[in-house]
């Protein structure tokens, strides 16, 4: 049976949302997550269908519908929060446990968001958020990001929202749907460099090891062979750049 799952991101179109401030519209950053969240789903073989997929106004109905004709058991309702406060929080209906928010809420305070609370809102009629009260047998949970109007917020969505998605996907496809899950493969770029060139810079890698700058031949076995990562060249010149600001001793 193939597994689903339906992500809505918050607010779009003529709706920004309270959730906006000078960097961002609520109703872009949510997208953005919900995209990020998406591809690591599918990475996973998990079929992901998504409330919108542009800046589009959808009104409650228009948008429960969605969710209730997703064919998914479960949603993630992604927001940015607003209103003076500070961390993320997770809410999840009246009539549901609350394993799956605290999940969340864990794996978000794992990539640095600051714990708030997970909870439920009950109205006179049931559940008090329409994504709750109106998407009938689908387990949907509302996630706040963080605080717009909060600096220490505000600097970790701009740094870290990708993590942050990646998070909240990651929990359901180990913990809900029972996966292992399959990390993104990133390309590893190596220096290209001439024969002269990679002797003279194993060189140079030799002297800074033989100065106790660098601890590892490795440096200089991975230059002459082709094989030294260009992450790794920058991380070795901003060393040596820093030992020569220091006398040329290692900066600690």
């Amino acid at each position: 049976m193939t597994k689903i799952i339906c992500i809505d991101p918050g607010h779009g179109g003529i709706d920004p949302g309270g959730g906006s401030n000078a960097y961002w519209k609520e109703k872009d950053l949510t997208l953005d997550i919900s995209f990020e969240q998406k591809r690591h789903f599918e990475r996973n073989g998990i079929k992901v269908v998504m409330t919108r997929t542009r800046d589009e106004y959808l009104g409650p109905t228009t948008r429960t519908n969605r969710v209730k004709a997703s064919g998914a058991d479960y949603c993630i309702c992604n927001h940015i929060n607003s209103g003076g406060g500070e961390g993320a929080e997770v809410i999840y209906s009246i009539y549901d446990r609350p394993t799956i928010a605290n999940g969340i809420l864990d794996a978000l305070v794992n990539q640095g968001a600051k714990r708030r609370k997970t909870y439920t809102r009950k109205a006179f009629n049931g559940d008090y958020y329409y994504m709750h009260r109106m998407t009938g047998k689908v387990r949907t949970v509302i996630v706040e990001y963080g605080f717009a109007d909060h600096t220490a917020d505000m600097k970790k969505l701009l740094h870290n929202w990708r993590q942050y998605a990646e998070a909240v996907a990651k929990y359901y496809i180990v913990r809900v749907f029972g996966q292992r899950y399959i990390s993104e493969k990133k390309e590893v770029r190596y220096l290209d460099l001439t024969d002269q060139q990679k002797e003279e810079m194993a060189a140079i890698y030799k002297l800074a090891r033989e100065k106790g700058i660098f601890s590892s031949a490795e440096h200089e076995k991975n230059v002459k062979e082709g094989t030294l990562p260009i992450d790794d060249a920058i991380f070795l010149a901003s060393a040596l750049a820093g030992a020569a600001l220091n006398g040329g001793k290692r900066v600690k």
